[in-house]
């Protein structure tokens, strides 16, 4: 009798994104499982709940969002990872290590800061924004649904109900912050990673100097659409340089703001071929404005269907390859890939309650698969800080205790070697002491456009 074929073969096409080859088009979704330690350090738990999505049979793992400067991580709402100094790359390189182990490519999500959306860790302290004097609120009832009533769970001072008062970056500091990230980037090379993911959706940083709502500088950096982009094209450009052509980048926007008086999709679609033109690998969508916009910054099953639609529209524009989120069902996925909607799938709550989604996939098991139910518990968990639990999967939170995803014996992963150093320079990663200057970033660093370069 003969094997009946995988109806899914539009997501079990492999593909690449720049230099990287993924086997299939089921991606972990990049989401801040709060699992590092309080210094942004790698735990053992993240080790473990990243190695089961990789064993899982996810062709890349992308990690939530890493600090990626040392005045961005001083203003995290709960607990990210950092990377800004050499000292942070053997932790990393722990990570890399055990993701390539079961599988997968390993791909870093890095952001430049939380801006009105951070907190600093005494409240006292003002927060660097594009604007001064732009804090956040969000009104419960605002929408017909709040987050699974999730910011109603997490009553707490530094919880996402009210943001802290903001000061105005100046352009030396943003320039200031814009080198050092890119220097960061090149210290995830180092880590083995294979993939770089700069964050700039959800109303964070990035983010925020891209819409008129929370950008209102009359400076190279604000007012019309062409200096409100400045800062991300600037911020891609550079990163593109720095890490070389050795490793994919990617860059992760919101589709639309879906706020009065925010950015529009015509906009983010202009703002896609602009990255596209400083050398991205591929683009990807989520959706939202925000924390005052939470509806669509974390989906419901109704809101998480539109968003390939989304994706369509983007991939008329760009020719690089983009990653939709939100499309749990395997057979529209495999569907809407085949009518060229979007690329790849980024699964993130999926993933939660059912690492093994991919690999039921390619075993041509939909019907094993664990469907998220969409309750976010683990979204009112991570925000109170505690980290992620599934009521339908007791081991999320708790992989640490699985002996299934430990390490086994070291098998050999090639490095590049980003711009401007040579193999020779590449650091022993297994002395915890090595911290040097890294002159070798400063011989590489390529300096501003300027004014008027857009």
């Amino acid at each position: 009798m003969a094997k009946e074929e995988n109806p899914f073969k539009n997501l079990l096409a492999p593909i690449k994104i720049g230099p990287v080859e993924l086997k299939h088009r089921m991606v972990l979704a990049p989401m801040n499982e709060t699992l590092s330690g309080m210094n942004g350090e790698v735990t053992e738990q993240m080790l473990a709940y990243y190695a089961a999505r990789a064993k899982g049979g996810a062709a890349m793992v992308i990690t939530g969002a890493i600090m990626g400067t040392k005045l961005a991580s001083r203003y995290v709402w709960g607990r990210n990872l950092h990377c800004f100094h050499p000292g942070h790359i053997q932790g990393l390189k722990l990570l890399t290590d055990r993701v390539h182990y079961f599988g997968a490519q390993a791909c870093a999500q890095i952001t430049i800061g939380f801006g009105r959306q951070g907190h600093s860790a005494d409240h006292h302290e003002l927060v660097p924004a594009p604007t001064a004097g732009l804090p956040y609120e969000i009104a419960l009832e605002k929408g017909a649904r709040p987050v699974a009533n999730a910011w109603k769970k997490v009553e707490h001072p530094r919880s996402f109900l009210v943001g802290q008062m903001t000061r105005e970056m100046s352009i030396e500091e943003i320039h200031s912050e814009q080198k050092e990230f890119a220097r960061s980037c090149q210290l995830l090379v180092l880590a083995g990673f294979d993939a770089i993911e700069i964050h700039a959706p959800h109303g964070y940083l990035e983010h925020q100097f891209l819409s008129p709502f929370s950008n209102k500088r009359t400076d190279m950096y604000g007012g019309e659409w062409r200096n409100r982009k400045r800062f991300l094209n600037e911020v891609t450009e550079q990163v593109r340089y720095a890490v070389g052509s050795g490793v994919a980048l990617g860059v992760r926007i919101s589709a639309e703001e879906h706020m009065e008086g925010g950015l529009t999709r015509e906009e983010m679609i202009d703002l896609a071929r602009d990255l596209e033109e400083r050398g991205i690998d591929y683009l990807s969508l989520s959706d939202g404005g925000g924390y005052e916009e939470g509806g669509h910054l974390v989906p419901d099953k109704d809101r998480a269907a539109h968003i390939p639609e989304h994706g369509r529209d983007f991939k008329k524009a760009v020719k690089v390859p983009v990653i939709v989120a939100s499309q749990h069902d395997p057979v529209k996925a495999d569907a809407d890939i085949g009518k060229g909607w979007f690329d790849i799938s980024a699964l993130g709550r999926q993933l939660f309650i059912d690492p093994e989604y991919p690999k039921k996939i390619e075993e041509s098991r939909p019907d094993d698969i664990n469907r998220c139910r969409y309750c976010d518990t683990c979204l009112g968990l991570c925000l109170a800080g505690v980290g992620p639990a599934c009521p339908h999967n007791p081991e999320l939170g708790r992989e640490y205790a699985n002996p299934e995803y430990m390490l086994g014996p070291r098998a050999a992963h090639e490095i590049p070697v980003p711009r401007g150093m040579l193999a020779g320079d590449m650091p022993c990663l297994d002395r915890p002491w090595w911290k040097p200057e890294m002159p070798y970033i400063e011989k590489c660093w390529r300096p501003f456009r300027g004014p008027g370069k857009g």
